[in-house]
């Protein structure tokens, strides 16, 4: 039996990629009648956390929920947003979807710095691989 799609998470970190997946999203979201959780981490290290560089980061990811929100509300999809702080990216975003009970991770396979991308590893790999949840990862 094919369970029915009513929750999507859509990891958006700015990038090309998230940005590819949230409007496969969207259109998916029209299909199926399911609504959208668009979801920012934001990680800094220790090192960094001035408050000139916070609050800088917090102007980037109301802008990343915001473009989000308004590509959600031109195809009238609803569309909730969230902003959490962590170290670990991929375990947020698979926690949360285990907390929110969502039905679908849609993520983009790669983030916005490729350099930083390989130090700390993959975060669309980590979901991929640590979710009980279907994952589609976009090109």
């Amino acid at each position: 039996m094919i369970q029915k799609i009513r929750k999507i998470l859509v990891p958006l970190d700015g990038s090309k990629n998230s940005l590819r997946g949230l409007k496969f999203t969207l259109n998916l979201a029209k299909q199926s009648g399911s609504s959208i959780i668009g979801l920012h981490v934001s990680s800094l290290p220790f090192f960094l956390k001035t408050p000139s560089i916070v609050a800088q980061k917090n102007k980037k990811s109301k802008k990343i929920i915001s473009q989000a929100t308004i590509l959600s509300q031109k195809e009238k999809i609803p569309f909730k947003a969230e902003i959490k702080q962590s170290d670990n990216i991929g375990k947020t975003i698979v926690s949360f979807a285990e907390t929110n009970k969502i039905d679908l991770i849609v993520i983009g396979s790669r983030g916005p710095d490729p350099v930083l991308e390989l130090f700390l590893g993959s975060v669309a790999n980590y979901v991929l691989n640590k979710s009980k949840i279907p994952v589609t990862v976009i090109k």
